[in-house]
């Protein structure tokens, strides 16, 4: 990495003050943080990580062929007793967070 030579000390006071916020932001949000970030959207990004996963695995189980598919359960056990309540409760959740913000 190639070193910037800066004459005026007040701009390079300012590059180390910059460095250093970056570095203790980095290391307050540890690696869920690096991954969805920080502020009030944090948590529907959370919530819509996991109802996008659920639906994927759901999806992959639907379109795998039914000879390796379990016997014991189903398709219709997988929508009705997995995704449908727990994607119904994660809209529930998002409803009610956003209710409660606006004061409603």
């Amino acid at each position: 990495m190639n070193k910037i030579e800066i004459q005026d000390p007040k701009v390079a006071s300012k590059i180390i003050a910059a460095n250093a916020e970056n570095e203790k932001r980095k290391a307050e949000l540890g690696f869920l943080g690096k991954f969805f970030g920080s502020g009030e959207n944090v948590r529907l990004y959370i919530v819509g990580t996991i109802a996008l996963g659920i639906l994927l695995i759901a999806l992959v189980y639907t379109l795998t062929p039914e000879k390796y598919r379990s016997a014991d359960f189903g398709l219709k056990d997988l929508w009705t007793l997995v995704v449908l309540p727990v994607e119904s409760t994660i809209i529930g959740y998002l409803i009610g967070s956003r209710s409660k913000e606006t004061g409603g």
